[in-house]
């Protein structure tokens, strides 16, 4: 699509302020990005608005689980991995921080639970800016 017929710059072209321009993009670059859960870097949803074209979500793909993967293939035990894993996936969904332990009762065990899952969340490349 051309630029002259992109509404987007049709909008920006009748604005007269630069400040009004700029929020409107940076308006629908937001809208993007969030459409798409953060998976889309900030200068390739400016790019899509500028293009008038919106990206589809199958060419951005949730890696998140996969980075989380490759970080516990240095824990050893098998029934911390999967409390992680669980705890990391609800803890999306709810956009909060959640504990799962499984079958786990010893509390050392436990804690290594919350110290790996801390560190995930607090490192974790959705978070918000």
């Amino acid at each position: 699509m051309s630029l002259i017929y992109n509404p987007t710059f049709k909008e920006l072209e009748q604005s007269l302020d630069t400040y009004v321009a700029i929020n409107i993009m940076a308006k629908r670059t937001r809208e993007i990005a969030t459409s798409l859960g953060n998976r889309i870097t900030d200068s390739d949803a400016l790019s899509f608005v500028a293009r008038g074209e919106l990206p589809d979500p199958k060419d951005y793909p949730d890696h998140r689980l996969d980075r989380v993967k490759e970080y516990l293939t240095y824990v050893d035990d098998i029934e911390i991995k999967s409390a992680v894993l669980l705890s990391y996936e609800e803890s999306l969904l709810k956009n909060n921080l959640v504990y799962r332990y499984n079958t786990i009762e010893d509390e050392s065990r436990q804690v290594r639970v919350r110290v790996i899952m801390n560190i995930l969340w607090d490192s974790r490349p959705h978070k918000n800016r």
